[in-house]
């Protein structure tokens, strides 16, 4: 989403081409009994404080549902997932909208990344009913850039959030 967005340098003119005719070829390398899905990020760079960050916020979920449109219409195969990232502070409508153009395969699953620590149970289950609200597929909650740059004691509270809330 870097390339797409403008943030990172490209060897390509068309940057939102450029990004899906890749992602379509790279997923014809994939066995198809290989589950594949793609992880659409904003980054999640060490921060001062230990906890990542975006390079960019996403204005609402727009870009993202271009992109993940354009790559299932140009993939080699089913794709099995999109992950999506929804910022700490987007809550709202406005951010969610876009994900009723969203024009996946029946078989591709859509992950929300909705779970963040701060906010907890609460502040997750509020994104999820905004999320639900706007959003005409189902879908599966998921930390926003996933756990591997978490700080190791975070990670059971992550994990609890995710127990505790309902999509």
């Amino acid at each position: 989403m870097g390339i797409v967005e403008g943030v990172f340098p490209a060897h390509f003119d068309d940057r939102f081409g450029g990004v899906v005719i890749r992602l379509g070829e790279l997923s014809g390398w994939i066995p198809a009994e290989v589950l594949l899905g793609y992880h659409l990020c904003y980054g999640d760079a060490p921060s001062e404080e230990g906890e990542g960050r975006h390079w960019k916020e996403p204005a609402d979920t727009s870009k993202l549902v271009a992109v993940a449109n354009a790559v299932t219409e140009r993939a080699a195969r089913p794709l099995d997932w999109f992950s999506m990232p929804v910022p700490l502070s987007r809550d709202d409508d406005a951010y969610f909208e876009p994900l009723a153009d969203l024009r996946l395969h029946d078989r591709t699953r859509l992950y929300l990344g909705l779970v963040h620590h701060t906010g907890g149970v609460e502040g997750t289950q509020r994104r999820i009913d905004t999320a639900r609200r706007d959003c005409q597929r189902e879908f599966g909650v998921a930390t926003e850039c996933g756990m591997g740059r978490k700080p190791r004691e975070r990670v059971p509270e992550l994990l609890e959030i995710q127990a505790q809330v309902r999509v």
